[in-house]
């Protein structure tokens, strides 16, 4: 993969934030592919200028000059940044590897906030990914309005993000333009953005820069143990009303399925057992809660209309978000068992099913007679329910959904689409009746495609998970890997 950096800067931070630029996340990048935008050129020093005036009201005539007078058409990816932004190069290419840059794609930290005057663009500060199609739509749109019919506005990302509208309405030009919240507005505030950010923006001081790239080479040292990660957790997620539940849940996965290895178990409200933890070689793990007021503001104090008020009443569900943290990332595989769910046999016919690049989890419904992800939703907002199918075929509605109280998943989706992006789909969409497992349908099965619905059978024949025995008339507990809620055996039966 072949990037460049096209670097916004001025005379008066060519001795500060550029040095420190290039002395940190810079120092290993070919020099020959960075591009600093500056009012005069001194080419050995990579910095590039056609006598632009050299404040922050000039900064669009920096990128007009420079695009319309350097051609550089050799690179898979165009990085734009500002000199006080900070790229995590190593974390920036593995998003960008899954994307094919013969196709337009501008990828980065979406704004919206003047969106009716002019158009939702990317932050420059925080920084944007241009794949080569695109840039060069960019490249010819240029050429062809000449320097001064190219100057949009003064802001030079909104400028910028004025072309590419214009430009995706040429026809046969479609621009995936991809939000990531992963490209930051500011530096960081928790120490939890530091293990998956790409970027930080307003990073000014060397002891920043200096702080950041400490952490790259931390993650460089720690290569070769991440190549060799261990391979399957099991995770689980509780508060203290489904504590019980869950302790049964995870007595049942070290006996009756024989699971040796980790598991991880995010607590909620409370702490877990010392005693407990140490018995059954339990990994505690923390998260901050997730921040719902804008999400019950948009659902309405007296909830949807055709719901058992989970949206209200149950709102620790949206926890299980976290099972997506980058913190997952230590293991390629990771296994997500609901509270109270019963492991009846051993989890190696979990463990055979293929995993690699994909989320797997069970149908919604009886296995002869699926339910459609419509009754999923509720209908009582209606510009909601309009924005959703302005971002989505109605399709949709039809289609099969995945349920998720067991889910399989490769860490490596991660990289696409983590809990970020599934906390902003929940402020996005605020109209699903069972909480995150309509969120999580929009994205991993709607917009990513990653779903893949579990096997009926196990490969002992019996049947892999099921919601209740009564799916299935006549069987019992015995003929079964994973039960949901069974009748056949009483939760607290020894």
């Amino acid at each position: 993969m072949k990037l460049c950096y096209i670097i916004s800067t001025c005379n008066k931070y060519l001795e500060n934030r550029v040095k420190y630029q290039m002395e940190t996340m810079l120092k290993d990048f070919p020099s020959s592919d960075i591009y600093y935008l500056t009012s005069k050129s001194d080419i050995e020093k990579r910095q590039f200028g056609w006598n632009c005036m050299d404040d922050g009201k000039n900064i669009s005539w920096k990128y007009i000059h420079f695009i319309y007078n350097m051609n550089i058409p050799n690179y898979d990816w165009y990085i734009f940044i500002d000199d006080d932004t900070f790229v995590f190069q190593k974390r920036l290419e593995n998003l960008l590897e899954k994307y094919n840059t013969d196709e337009c794609y501008y990828i980065g930290k979406e704004l919206g906030h003047i969106q009716n005057q002019f158009c939702f663009y990317t932050s420059g500060g925080a920084g944007y990914a241009i794949s080569n199609a695109l840039y060069s739509q960019i490249y010819s749109y240029v050429c062809e309005n000449g320097i001064n019919n190219s100057y949009k506005h003064w802001c030079d990302d909104l400028c910028i993000g004025l072309w590419i509208q214009e430009i995706s309405k040429k026809q046969g030009v479609i621009v995936n333009q991809l939000n990531n919240n992963l490209f930051h507005l500011d530096s960081h505030k928790y120490d939890n953005e530091l293990t998956d950010a790409i970027t930080f923006h307003k990073v000014m001081s060397l002891e920043q820069f200096q702080f950041y790239q400490s952490i790259v080479e931390k993650e460089t040292k720690k290569t070769t143990k991440i190549n060799c990660k261990e391979d399957t957790t099991f995770a689980l997620i509780s508060d203290s009303a489904y504590w019980e539940k869950t302790k049964k849940t995870i007595i049942d996965l070290r006996s009756k399925g024989n699971w040796k290895g980790s598991i991880v178990l995010a607590t909620i409200d409370f702490y877990l057992n010392t005693n407990f933890k140490d018995f059954y070689n339990i990994t505690e793990v923390k998260f901050p809660l997730i921040e719902k007021r804008i999400l019950l503001q948009r659902i309405g104090p007296n909830g949807f209309s055709n719901s058992d008020k989970r949206e209200l009443t149950k709102l620790n569900q949206w926890e299980k978000l976290h099972i997506f943290d980058n913190y997952f990332k230590q293991w390629q595989r990771v296994i997500f068992l609901d509270a109270g769910l019963r492991v009846l046999d051993d989890v190696k016919y979990l463990l055979e099913l293929d995993y690699k690049n994909r989320i797997l989890a069970p149908v919604d419904g009886k296995h002869y007679d699926h339910n459609k992800f419509e009754c999923q939703l509720s209908y009582d907002n209606p510009s909601a329910v309009t924005y959703l199918m302005s971002q989505y075929d109605e399709t949709i509605l039809k289609s099969n959904y995945m349920l998720n109280c067991i889910w399989i998943y490769d860490t490596n989706i991660l990289d696409l689409c983590d809990k970020s992006i599934l906390i902003d789909a929940m402020n996005c969409y605020p109209l699903c009746k069972t909480n995150e497992m309509g969120i999580m349908n929009l994205i991993f099965h709607f917009k990513y495609h990653l779903w893949e619905p579990f096997p009926i059978k196990a490969s002992n024949n019996k049947y892999l998970f099921d919601w209740c025995e009564l799916n299935n008339p006549g069987t019992n507990w015995r003929e079964y890997c994973c039960i949901k809620y069974p009748v056949s055996i009483g939760f607290g039966d020894t």
